[in-house]
């Protein structure tokens, strides 16, 4: 089985720009980012890291991979950030979005959590996500 991690994030990608909710919250076009420009337009998303393990069987290849989606907002408090995080909970978790190169066996929220960032403007929510899938 190859990796699908890079295939995960491009369904991921197309699942949150597609999203009419995440859409409402960062723009139309959404504003979600693998690596954003210098100076973006607050508030957007970024694809952040992830990993992939082994998670086959016998009789299958499969693998488990995480990924961070984080939420960026100079909104002031953690109000939009929350939202813009909830909004990426409903459009992924336990959804069935198509995946190429593999098979989606599910997809779950792990955790997520809010916090200031260091600039002191910033507010910035991270969801970790789980994708299991197999060939």
């Amino acid at each position: 089985m190859s990796d699908l991690s890079w295939p995960v994030q491009q369904m991921v990608y197309s699942t949150l720009t597609a999203n009419a909710g995440v859409k409402a919250l960062v723009g139309a076009p959404a504003r979600v980012y693998d690596n954003p420009p210098t100076d973006p337009t607050f508030p957007y998303i970024t694809i952040g890291d992830d990993t992939a393990r082994e998670a086959g069987a016998q009789t299958f290849d499969g693998q488990e991979i995480t990924l961070t989606i984080h939420a960026w907002s100079r909104y002031g408090g953690r109000k939009q950030a929350k939202q813009i995080a909830a909004a990426v909970y409903d459009a992924l978790h336990d959804q069935s979005p198509s995946l190429t190169g593999g098979t989606l066996v599910n997809l779950r929220y792990e955790f997520g959590t809010t916090m200031q960032d260091p600039d002191g403007l910033t507010w910035h929510a991270a969801s970790r996500f789980r994708a299991s899938v197999c060939d």
